[in-house]
């Protein structure tokens, strides 16, 4: 199924304020008890810090302990970097077109988060999660959009022991100023986690979107299971 989150004429609105490195690269699991439970606060992002500039280890010794490039900035500060101003959208009216993701609705639910523009949540003795979040942005107009590309794999290669299975990228098209999947595993909270990622970045004039997805389950999760995560989050897309 294909869910969309939005479809209205576009407008700057108010979102919460853009920091950087703010982007969730974990979203802790919850139990079912919880997700029945009225009084449960809402979802809130768990974001892992390891040191800034790291490599999957075969980058790093092809490398040879290299010093740190330009292009290893994480891509949420390369976009703050690059912008006059920039906001993440969590209201779906505020935006020019929709943002459409392909869901199997008899798996994942939505729930309401702060700063998300959409969170589902796994059920059926599955246990994961899928997030979407959309930064708006002002540039110049000689800002390359595109470039943000280039530091898509910065932030999960700097998880603990990642293990990258996928990291491919497109380049600047009809409909997007490029675009990257990646996919691996990393650990945390005392266990592995398997993680797939999207960013897409959209330049309207001097306004661009950023937009990600997140997918996250324990490695335990079946391989069929991830492939199905893998797949929802590289669908993920802004429709205009």
């Amino acid at each position: 199924m294909t869910t969309d989150t939005g479809n209205a004429p576009g407008a700057v609105g108010d979102g919460a304020v853009f920091g950087s490195g703010d982007c969730p690269a974990h979203v802790e699991s919850l139990s079912a008890r919880a997700r029945d439970d009225a009084d449960t606060p809402p979802v809130e992002p768990t974001v892992l810090r390891p040191p800034r500039f790291a490599y999957s280890s075969a980058e790093w010794h092809r490398a040879g302990r290299r010093q740190s490039q330009s292009t290893d900035i994480p891509i949420l500060d390369r976009l703050a970097q690059m912008s006059v101003s920039a906001s993440r959208v969590t209201d779906a009216d505020t935006i020019p077109g929709e943002i459409l993701v392909d869901v199997d609705d008899d798996t994942w639910s939505s729930v309401l988060a702060p700063g998300y523009l959409r969170l589902y949540l796994a059920g059926h003795g599955h246990d994961g999660t899928i997030a979407i979040v959309l930064t708006r942005f002002v540039i110049d107009h000689a800002v390359a959009v595109s470039e943000l590309m280039d530091h898509a794999f910065v932030e999960a290669r700097s998880l603990p022991e990642w293990d990258e299975s996928e990291a491919t990228r497109t380049q600047p098209g009809f409909r997007t100023e490029g675009s990257s999947v990646q996919s691996g595993t990393y650990v945390g909270d005392d266990e592995t986690w398997f993680c797939a990622i999207r960013y897409a970045a959209y330049r309207r004039g001097n306004v661009a979107y950023l937009l990600h997805a997140t997918g996250t389950a324990p490695a335990r999760e079946g391989a069929a299971f991830r492939r199905s995560i893998t797949a929802a989050v590289s669908s993920v897309r802004f429709d205009d």
